[in-house]
């Protein structure tokens, strides 16, 4: 089953269900814009703001324009549960096809039950079904959790050591150089 979606775009992967941990069944589809005020409301209880790479912003006005940006800018999956927005990734398909920065954010209450992981596995598929190369994203280095998570979808570290690192995820057998900038 294919999904059309943000930008035209459509995806094999998408709509799909996942069980977590717990047995509970979680919906994973893509973003559409009457998902926007359940998108925002999930932001507006997320915790903790600002962490990652000060992501999600912790001020009300930033945190409206990031919102905004991403979701009119970048392709989104939702991961719902109960009709609820509980997780939301993102990739840049439009300015970075080949290589899209990933981002991903699971509600507190929702984490260690496996939903970021899968979450993570269908953005890796929708970037490949997407042609791209390679996905790149940016964690703190004492985010031993999530770390885990996206080394379980393949992920690996590259550049320096630093208080933030690069990861990226190949998508092919050819090695391509992608610009982490």
């Amino acid at each position: 089953m294919s999904t059309r979606s943000q930008k035209g775009l459509s995806f094999e992967t998408l709509p799909t269900r996942i069980k977590d941990k717990c047995g509970r069944v979680i919906e994973v589809r893509a973003y559409e814009a009457e998902d926007y005020e359940s998108l925002k409301a999930m932001y507006d209880t997320f915790e903790p703001k600002g962490l990652e790479a000060g992501l999600p912003p912790g001020d009300d006005q930033a945190g409206l324009r990031w919102l905004q940006h991403v979701t009119s800018g970048l392709f989104n999956i939702l991961a719902l549960y109960k009709g609820s927005v509980i997780g939301h990734c993102t990739i840049d398909l439009c300015h970075a096809p080949s290589c899209p920065e990933y981002l991903i954010f699971v509600q507190k209450s929702f984490r260690d039950h496996g939903i970021g992981t899968r979450l993570s596995e269908v953005m890796k598929e929708v970037a490949k079904e997407a042609g791209c190369e390679k996905v790149w994203l940016t964690v703190r280095t004492a985010n031993t959790r999530a770390i885990n998570v996206f080394k379980k979808v393949g992920f690996e570290f590259c550049g320096g050591i630093e208080i933030e690192r690069d990861m990226e995820l190949d998508l092919k057998q050819a090695k391509v150089s992608c610009s982490l900038s």
